[in-house]
């Protein structure tokens, strides 16, 4: 089962996820990577909208329409692109080049490039880690989502969507379930799973490894849970002989 480190912050969270590294001898030895949580151009712009109250979102989204159709023409052009003093995009060749005709084996090995500034190293130099996940191959739950609207969340509405991602986390396999498990003024959940409310199959809109999403029954009380799940899931063609499982943070369910 992942273990985890929570590390409270108010100002960032930052996630590290750790993964036992196939190429090491070293019994814990781990690959580190940061689970994404991506903003797109209309999320940036309604942030715009509410620092600056003289735009509206239609005229920063046009703007940023823009300033990528002439991105893309300069790239076309050869020519590299400081992108808002963030980083600066460039064309380099990609890996050896062989043959008697050098130029054009360089024009299929053409790729992008992107050198970020000192203005924007600065900013990641200000983060500070706020949870460390240690995964030994079960499930993982990197991120929660409410659903609709795709915000990261930890309470969530009563008939309403949530999307959990990450990894290993399709429920499959005789004996598996996905589980609302009551949580104590701890945090802390029974042990024997008498109160553990399972949630139908007919729930999921979505079942996959990096993906699950599901509508919280409508006969749910408000309070507080942890998400439980429990999973044959294997990457290969067959099930696991022995189940997995994961236990998310604790999350809040209400009425809309």
């Amino acid at each position: 089962m992942a273990d985890s480190l929570q590390i409270k912050d108010e100002d960032n969270k930052l996630v590290i996820a750790l993964r036992n590294n196939p190429f090491s001898t070293e019994k814990r030895n781990f690959i580190g990577s940061i689970p994404r949580d991506t903003l797109t151009i209309s999320n940036l712009a309604a942030r715009v909208k509410d620092g600056d109250r003289g735009l509206d979102e239609y005229t920063v989204l046009k703007a940023a329409g823009l300033l990528k159709k002439e991105c893309l023409m300069a790239i076309r052009r050869g020519q590299a692109v400081n992108l808002m003093g963030l980083c600066t995009m460039f064309i380099a060749p990609e890996g050896t080049v062989d043959g008697a005709n050098p130029s054009a084996a360089l024009s299929q090995k053409l790729a992008l490039r992107f050198s970020p500034t000192a203005e924007a190293q600065d900013a990641v130099s200000g983060l500070k880690i706020t949870k460390v996940i240690v995964n030994d191959g079960q499930p993982q739950i990197d991120g929660m989502l409410r659903l609709p609207g795709e915000e990261l969340s930890d309470t969530f509405i009563i008939g309403k969507a949530v999307r959990l991602t990450g990894s290993r986390l399709k429920v499959t396999g005789e004996g598996s379930g996905l589980y609302l498990c009551p949580a104590d003024g701890n945090g802390s959940i029974s042990q024997d799973g008498a109160d553990w409310i399972q949630v139908p199959a007919s729930q999921f809109s979505c079942n996959r490894p990096g993906k699950l999403e599901f509508f919280i029954p409508d006969d749910v009380a408000e309070g507080s849970y942890r998400i439980k799940l429990r999973t044959f899931f294997c990457n290969g063609r067959q099930n696991l002989k022995t189940a997995i499982s994961t236990v998310s943070d604790v999350i809040t369910i209400r009425k809309a």
